[in-house]
């Protein structure tokens, strides 16, 4: 489990990358994304909607939270 509590998540947000850990949020890998996205604005003291258009990627080594892609 400390391994999973140090799972790496990095947060693209204001056209920088930050790098945190679910143990810096107080969360564990079974956090969702809505909990993930609001323990990360709660982090950086942004308002609750400030990732909303964000999505969650989750790897074996991270958990990326980024901008949505848009193509085309």
């Amino acid at each position: 489990m400390a391994q999973l509590m140090n799972h790496a998540v990095h947060v693209r947000i204001d056209g920088r990358s930050e790098e945190l850990t679910l143990a810096m949020l107080d969360l564990n890998d079974t956090a969702t994304d809505a909990q993930i996205k609001q323990a990360i604005t709660g982090h950086f003291d942004l308002p609750a909607q400030a990732l909303a258009t964000h999505v969650v990627v989750r790897t074996n080594r991270a958990i990326i939270v980024r901008p949505e892609a848009i193509y085309g």
